[in-house]
């Protein structure tokens, strides 16, 4: 079994980093009169797949989510017979029992977000070996938290639970307002622990870039809006009071969203990256969030520059901003990034 164990490494390992020339389309192991098909599908998951009866359905995304793949992946399907070497304690049911053979890096965007930009990350993390699942939170997510963040929470979690292949491992980047929708995911998953267990039991890190804080909604919403000199006092000054007459169904959730975060329940190793120069990203509740995370036993790792963009820290300092990353990665052990 070692030496087969082995023999698929090695045919994953080559699919993984044929990139998009796919020079290996099949491999096929007979050991004890079972195979193993290996073949690399473009732009699909990696599948180790049991017996099956019935074929689910592909899960659609939501609207304001999209998932991609780091490359061309191997999808292994597996005989009926269990093979322990490849399930690791994986019941085989009726169900085809599915497992992503790599991690996933979850990026809760800022507002109004544009995909050349957040491209930039999608492919940082592509390098790593992750795939990347995007999420975006509008100005109305933000402002109305019954029909919009808490919506947009509810419907991650679905797909996260209901996606094939499964993912056991889950790294959050979350920027600027992301750190609200994170919140709120929060939110979510310990108010039915037992019904999420598998899916906390995926999350591994939160990484939180230019945290934008429930008192920093206002000046930070109105700059993502808009830039005019004059415009954007004005807007700021109308989110103020839209959220102060409103408070049963804005502010109070900010505060609640903001609660879980402190409170980490998860317990959830962090990196906090934030800068000095920042208007939106406040430093000092940047560092009361890290002694939070710290007292509550939670390992954290941050990164204040004197001088750098919000939501552009990448941007101004690429390679210490990846130096960083990668050495967060490492902490957290995980089995199939590429750090």
């Amino acid at each position: 079994m070692s030496s087969l164990a082995t023999i698929v490494k090695r045919a994953v390992t080559l699919g993984a980093n044929s990139g998009r020339q796919q020079l290996l389309s099949r491999v096929i192991v007979v050991t004890n009169q079972s195979s193993i098909d290996i073949k690399f599908i473009s732009n699909q998951p990696f599948i180790t797949s049991g017996h099956k009866k019935k074929v689910s359905p592909p899960v659609v995304s939501p609207k304001n989510m999209s998932l991609r793949y780091c490359s061309p992946i191997p999808v292994i399907s597996m005989p009926s017979s269990p093979m322990d070497a490849f399930y690791e304690g994986l019941d085989v049911g009726e169900e085809t029992v599915t497992i992503a053979g790599r991690p996933l890096a979850v990026i809760l965007s800022w507002m109004l977000a544009k995909d050349s930009h957040l491209e930039k990350y999608r492919q940082m993390w592509f390098r790593r070996g992750f795939d990347v699942l995007t999420v975006k939170t509008s100005p109305l997510d933000l402002l109305l938290p019954p029909i919009g963040g808490q919506v947009v929470a509810a419907n991650l979690i679905r797909y996260l639970s209901q996606i094939n292949p499964k993912y056991d491992e889950i790294v959050i980047h979350a920027f600027s307002v992301g750190g609200y929708q994170y919140g709120e995911v929060m939110r979510k998953l310990i108010a039915s622990p037992e019904e999420h267990r598998e899916l906390c039991r995926a999350f591994k890190g939160i990484i939180i870039d230019s945290m934008v804080h429930w008192q920093d909604c206002a000046p930070g919403l109105s700059r993502a809006i808009s830039t005019n000199p004059v415009l954007q006092p004005l807007l700021e000054m109308s989110i103020k009071t839209f959220v102060t007459l409103t408070h049963s169904v804005s502010m109070a959730h900010y505060h609640k969203s903001t609660e879980q975060i402190f409170g980490n329940p998860l317990k959830l190793p962090g990196l906090l990256l934030y800068s000095t120069d920042d208007v939106v990203s406040n430093v000092s509740r940047n560092e009361s969030l890290a002694n939070r995370w710290r007292e509550v036993g939670v390992s954290v790792d941050t990164k204040c520059w004197q001088r750098s963009t919000h939501v552009l820290h990448y941007r101004d300092h690429q390679y210490e901003y990846e130096h960083r990353l990668d050495a967060y990665l490492k902490k957290l052990r995980l089995k199939s990034a590429l750090v």
